[in-house]
């Protein structure tokens, strides 16, 4: 979410993104793309998805490099009207201190997934295999022997109405909010396969129909399993169970070393997630959790208007 092509979907659905780097003596320290974002009386907020990328520092000098680019970036949102900077930097627990340290307001709640669960793809499929929960491996055998086809496929108007009519099953059958139609193709049309952040919409099909479709992005040697939709027919064939194994596959064939699920949730936190959660359990892989959701007051009267409104 920090690649230039992700900037551009951004681009794409009509948010202005600004691009920012650290840089001594030619070497980059830190990088991060800030997209903008509108809220009601024609404010706004600049969002770091999974950002700021601090690279080559550590404890005290990464402290440092910190605190040197949130100040500069604040002086940029303030040219740009915008009232805060929000962040939800791809930085695990164990780094919560480096953060706390800083100018910032640590925020409940989240934007990414605050827990996910990674898959390590350097292990051979055996050992994948070994390491997924037994029912889990009977479930992708089950669809194997029941003729699941799984398959991934450029965008095309069929393909997508068939991935939209699924989000739509899956929406109302779960509970979960869904981006709108427009959002889903723009990320398909922009990023596709051209760049180095490849996307690749996956399917799962029986005799013909639809079952199940998902989308997943490869960039460098990360994989990332992002949205996900099955219908309320045949689920008795177990198509996601597959699908996922098939997405695993080919991300370890494409050079990737880890697979994130992009999501899970702790035990009483979120029971919607529950049984999603269960599912992406089964395969295995370790918990990550992050540091969380901070925020860079800009304007500190505004800021604590939209706080004080979002509570209410």
């Amino acid at each position: 979410m920090q690649s230039f092509e992700w900037g551009e979907f951004q681009e794409a659905v009509g948010r202005k993104v600004f691009r920012y780097a650290v840089l001594e003596r030619g070497k980059i320290l830190a990088v991060s793309s800030a997209v903008e974002h509108k809220l009601p009386l024609g404010l706004k907020y600049w969002y770091l998805p999974r950002g700021p990328i601090i690279a080559g520092a550590e404890g005290a000098e990464q402290s440092a490099v910190l605190d040197f680019f949130l100040k500069y970036l604040k002086i940029e949102a303030k040219a740009e009207g915008a009232i805060f900077v929000r962040m939800d930097p791809a930085a695990e627990k164990s780094e919560r201190e480096i953060w706390d340290k800083l100018d910032l307001k640590n925020v409940a709640g989240s934007v990414q997934p605050k827990d996910t669960l990674v898959l390590d793809l350097e292990k051979s499929e055996e050992e994948l295999l070994s390491e997924m929960k037994p029912k889990t491996r009977y479930n992708i055998r089950l669809a194997e022997k029941k003729s699941v086809e799984v398959f991934w496929k450029g965008l095309d108007e069929n393909n997508f109405e068939e991935f939209w009519k699924l989000i739509g099953e899956t929406s109302a059958r779960d509970g979960i909010v869904s981006h709108n139609k427009d959002y889903y193709r723009k990320m398909l049309e922009t990023l596709g396969e051209r760049g180095d952040l490849k996307c690749r919409l996956y399917f799962a099909k029986y005799e013909d129909l639809y079952i199940a479709a998902n989308i997943v992005l490869l960039f460098g040697d990360y994989a990332v399993y992002l949205h996900g939709a099955s219908s309320n027919s045949f689920r008795n064939l177990m198509a996601p169970y597959l699908l996922q194994w098939r997405q695993i596959r080919d991300a370890k064939s494409a050079a990737a070393a880890t697979y994130d699920f992009w999501g899970i949730t702790v035990e009483g936190e979120n029971p919607k997630w529950a049984g999603i959660t269960r599912f992406k359990k089964g395969f295995g892989g370790r918990e990550v959790s992050y540091v969380g959701v901070y925020d860079l007051p800009v304007n500190k009267f505004l800021y604590e208007m939209y706080v004080r409104f979002r509570k209410a």
